[in-house]
């Protein structure tokens, strides 16, 4: 992700959210990176997403380093799910004996805890409460919720010990295992899924309503492998929650018909679709004609109040498009919008059917030759709306396409954060309804 002083992500959320003064967030776990693990990676997204929106950001571990330099991490061996110097008393615990220095073990790790909390708003505590790796550093937490004004604590749940058989000889009904069967006081929880929800529902025996599903999510930008330009295109214009992405790999010339785009383009986001339509080339700026009408494109667009849905890469890239922006942009796209007139092949067409895109193309021989029927066709004389429908339609009845835009709408990091991170911390009475 960019760092903090490059970032130009865009927000969703209430306004008053982002000018009022931040709480400072914390987030405590046994490790975080660089020690490698399916929870350690979710940490570390939660607290680069927090740092990304201006937050304040802590991590508490027990093992591991610093994920960012603008992020302070403080290290308390005592919590790592090895116990560290408290190791032989977490050995007696996984034998299922309590040993008699646990007392004293919960204070030590207590006083270590609540200087690290100092001046902290929200402890997110990433299965804590509800596994048996350290419960002295469940026991320590527990106390203190119980006194800890100053300090909100959620319990986020990845994970459950009583209710996974392969922890069946760790599953002892009473202190301190006893803490991971019912919510303790001051902590509010949530789950990761409906079906930890569930069952967490049925082992605290509370309603759903009290915990809420709060789920991981995913970074479109890493995993489509977007270059530096397309990222920040992508967080800039917010495209992970952009109905249609759209892509023309195209230099300004009057046969590529781009004045027939624009016109489905504002017929699209008149029947309520949000549009990004990118056009990758640029007009010659030696040839008086490619200027004259990459003006006229303007206008045109102004004329429409579309100059939020069209962009002209040109006008955003410090540099031309290369091939490896242009492979970033047809992974970050949903269709190819390619309403030229003519055209010698239309190598387009390959690319966009490689990336598995919708193709949407004029009704010319060449194109035809090589889209055949798979492909939704511009033809002389339909009107922009007839067009619109039948992109919306050819959308609908390809379902990998519906379900690739439902993952980067609902589970890009970015919408998850806004979504339900964001609010939990801010809004709780909106998330835990009791």
């Amino acid at each position: 992700m960019p760092s903090a002083k490059t970032s130009s992500r865009g927000s969703k959320a209430d306004p008053k959210d982002r000018t009022d003064k931040k709480p400072t967030v914390a987030i405590l776990h046994y490790s975080c990176p660089p020690v490698i693990g399916g929870v350690e990676f979710i940490i570390e997204a939660h607290a680069r997403e927090f740092k990304e929106a201006g937050y304040k950001v802590k991590l508490i571990v027990g093992k591991g380093g610093s994920i960012d330099p603008d992020m302070h991490t403080t290290v308390i061996p005592e919590i790592a799910s090895s116990g560290g110097p408290l190791a032989k008393v977490l050995e007696s615990l996984s034998r299922g004996d309590v040993p008699r220095n646990f007392a004293s073990a919960v204070k030590r790790v207590e006083r270590k805890l609540s200087q690290a909390l100092r001046g902290v708003d929200v402890c997110i505590m990433h299965n804590v409460m509800t596994m048996h790796f350290n419960l002295v550093l469940t026991a320590a937490v527990s106390n203190l919720m119980r006194r800890q004004r100053a300090t909100r604590f959620i319990g986020w749940t990845h994970d459950m010990t009583f209710v996974d058989p392969i922890y069946e000889s760790h599953q002892h009904r009473r202190y301190p295992w006893s803490l991971l069967l019912q919510p303790q006081p001051g902590c509010d929880y949530c789950a990761i899924s409906g079906q930890r929800q569930t069952e967490m529902r049925h082992l605290f025996r509370v309603k759903a309503t009290q915990i809420p599903v709060i789920p991981d999510g995913i970074s479109v930008p890493d995993h489509l492998r977007l270059t530096h330009n397309v990222k920040k295109l992508f967080y800039e214009e917010r495209l992970s929650s952009i109905d249609i992405v759209a892509i023309t790999p195209a230099r300004i010339l009057r046969r590529k018909n781009f004045g027939v785009g624009m016109e489905v383009v504002a017929a699209l986001k008149k029947r309520g679709k949000s549009v990004r339509w990118l056009i990758t080339g640029a007009p010659d700026a030696h040839n008086p004609e490619s200027i004259k009408y990459f003006r006229l494109l303007q206008t045109l667009r102004r004329k429409l109040r579309i100059q939020k849905e069209v962009i002209f890469l040109c006008e955003r890239f410090e540099e031309r498009v290369g091939h490896d922006d242009l492979c970033a942009l047809y992974r970050v796209s949903d269709m190819l919008l390619f309403p030229s007139d003519r055209e010698g092949f239309g190598l387009p067409v390959l690319e966009a059917g490689l990336a598995g895109l919708l193709v949407v193309i004029s009704d010319i021989p060449v194109l035809h030759e090589v889209a055949k029927r798979d492909a939704v066709y511009i033809r002389l004389g339909d009107s922009s709306e007839t067009v619109a429908r039948n992109i919306t339609s050819a959308m609908k009845k390809r379902p990998e396409l519906l379900f690739r835009k439902k993952v980067i709408k609902r589970y890009s990091w970015e919408a998850v954060f806004e979504d339900w991170i964001l609010p939990a911390v801010l809004h709780p009475e909106r998330m835990w309804k009791g």
